[in-house]
């Protein structure tokens, strides 16, 4: 019995020696803080430039045909030619509308003896009823033959106006000063009434055309200036206002058409040139990182954050608005005064230890 009790108490005094033991070599392993760098996020309101490349293009684009339907005479308008306002582009056969010009003028003439005529046979019967030579109904007919051949007269005149009006669309004229951006028909080519001939590009007033993103659509204001540069001479550029925007996306490439007016754009920002459009974003509540600040979590950005009281490491996930080549600007993720780790991110882990200037904090 005493022998089993010494064994006892032996094996008690081991077991709180192997404790004691243990708990020496854990804290002897315990990690000490790992020095950090960090910097303190504060929140600033950034301006974005944006630059975009566009074309210059005329503001009004006419597509021109003949109201009436025939074969194509000549057609004197080329690609790339100026025309004045009024100038003749193209002509049809007139041959066809000449003969109905002919028919209408001589059925005039029928009209105007018949007219006559009944005028005539109206006043010598108005002249025998007052001398009580004939009856009112003789009086009455003649007036119903005048108004009739009156009539006819009427429509003869209405239908000479028609056809001459009609000679007159066998020729294409140019509706203002302009040039001539596409050709459609050749001389001899049968055309019908409406069909495009020839395309016009108006001289008057141009726009510079910009194909945007769907960012930029929805965060650029409507009264916002662009600076519109020609490419090949950047000096020469021009400060316009947006003048319409598509509604929808594009389906192919998924972006929006934006046109700029361009009022007193210099002769050399002609139709098709080359241009850069640049416009100045009003800013927002943004947080300047190091580039080197960001790590990932779940393939989403997130940087590490000191905790003041703990010195704890938190692994915040953020919103990047944009990337420059040294620093990422954050959006959203952060509260101002937060400690951000801007250094060997890759090796830190969530909860960690660490030591940094706590002086930061406060600044």
């Amino acid at each position: 019995m005493t022998l089993l009790k010494t064994v006892m108490a032996c094996g008690f005094i081991g077991g709180v020696g192997l404790i004691l033991v243990g708990c020496r070599e854990e804290m002897r392993h315990e990690e000490p803080p790992r020095p950090v760098r960090t910097v303190i996020a504060k929140a600033a309101s950034l301006g974005e430039e944006v630059a975009q490349t566009g074309e210059v293009q005329a503001q009004i684009m006419t597509d021109l045909g003949f109201r009436i339907g025939g074969r194509v005479a000549s057609r004197m308008a080329e690609v790339g030619m100026s025309v004045a306002k009024g100038q003749i582009l193209a002509t049809l056969d007139p041959n066809d509308v000449q003969n109905e010009v002919r028919g209408a003028e001589a059925e005039l003439v029928s009209a105007e003896a018949t007219e006559q005529l009944s005028r005539s046979q109206l006043n010598q019967q108005r002249t025998l009823f007052a001398k009580q030579f004939v009856a009112r109904a003789r009086v009455e007919e003649a007036e119903a033959n005048w108004r009739a051949a009156n009539a006819r007269l009427n429509v003869a005149k209405t239908r000479v106006l028609t056809v001459r009006d009609k000679l007159s669309y066998t020729e294409l004229h140019a509706p203002a000063a302009a040039i001539v951006s596409a050709v459609a028909v050749n001389a001899g080519q049968v055309v019908e009434a409406g069909q495009v001939a020839i395309k016009l590009a108006s001289t008057s007033e141009r726009v510079a055309v910009f194909n945007i993103s769907e960012r930029l659509y929805t965060s650029v204001p409507s009264d916002v200036k662009v600076e519109v540069a020609l490419i090949s001479d950047p000096s020469i550029k021009v400060i316009g206002s947006i003048r319409d925007a598509s509604p929808t996306a594009d389906m192919a490439t998924r972006t929006y058409r934006v046109r700029v007016a361009l009022p007193d754009a210099p002769p050399t920002m002609t139709l098709g040139a080359t241009v850069t459009g640049r416009l100045a974003l009003s800013g927002k509540p943004l947080v300047l990182l190091p580039a080197s600040a960001l790590t990932s979590v779940d393939g989403n950005p997130a940087v590490y954050v000191v905790q003041p009281t703990t010195h704890e490491l938190v692994r915040k996930p953020v919103v990047v608005a944009r990337y420059t080549v040294e620093q990422a600007i954050i959006e959203s993720g952060l509260t101002e005064g937060d400690a951000v780790v801007t250094a060997g991110v890759s090796k830190l882990r969530p909860g960690q230890k660490v030591a940094y200037d706590a002086g930061q904090v406060s600044q």
